[in-house]
Parts: structure tokens; C-alpha cells; sequence
């Protein structure tokens, strides 16, 4: 983090500039990622899913028609 007075880089774990004395602002908390599963949202792997087995079933279901 850089001293907002001096410019001078601190570690994060610091709460007075080493250089200039001033005290540093706290860090931001960082926000929590989004649940993923192999790169991809959650919802992008139920929408998949429910795609492969209503084609699926959609085959299975078919009635032949007469004649063919």
C-alpha cells in the first residue's frame, strides 16, 4: 500500500508510514468470489445439465411414426 501523503510503498500489515509518519488508511476488504465449478458459474452448469436431459428424454420419448 502506498502512503497517501508521501507515496512511499508499506507493507499491508503496517499502520504508520515508516518514511513520513502519517497514519495509513486500512485496507478494503477484498469481496468474495463467485462460486465456480471448472471456470463456470453454478447456474451455467444446472441450465447445461437440464438442457442435455430434456434433449435426451426428448429421443427417448419419441414415438415412431407408422410405416417408417
Amino acid at each position: 500500500m502506498n502512503c497517501p501523503n508521501c507515496g512511499k510503498w508499506n507493507p499491508e500489515d503496517k499502520t504508520i508510514c515508516w518514511r513520513c509518519q502519517t497514519t495509513l488508511p486500512r485496507p478494503q476488504p477484498k469481496k468474495a468470489k463467485r462460486q465456480t465449478f471448472a471456470g463456470f458459474p453454478i447456474w451455467m452448469w444446472v441450465a447445461l445439465i437440464l438442457f442435455f436431459l430434456v434433449t435426451t428424454l426428448g429421443q427417448c420419448m419419441m414415438i415412431p411414426t407408422p410405416g417408417a
